[in-house]
């Protein structure tokens, strides 16, 4: 398992527990690849996270800062996607 799919598994677990005590920071990533600040959104975990991220902002690279209380617990950039018409 690479550490792009560790990622992915450890985010996903995370989003699974549904706990809205961690807070998810979500910042737009630029074409190079670094985050822009401000953050866009400061939210609540929730199980619908991505969905979320994606009707609200679009598709596009987001970076990921997820807290519990004081404590970093992941940091990630991710790729959201809309889904495709048919």
């Amino acid at each position: 398992m690479d550490s792009e799919e560790r990622m992915w598994e450890r985010l996903f677990k995370l989003i699974a527990q549904d706990d809205w005590e961690q807070t998810v920071y979500i910042y737009r990533v630029d074409g190079a690849g670094r985050k822009i600040k401000p953050f866009r959104a400061k939210w609540g975990m929730h199980a619908g996270l991505l969905d979320s991220i994606r009707d609200e902002f679009g598709s596009g690279e987001y970076h990921l800062m997820i807290r519990d209380g004081k404590t970093m617990i992941f940091t990630g950039t991710i790729g959201v996607q809309c889904p495709i018409q048919r």
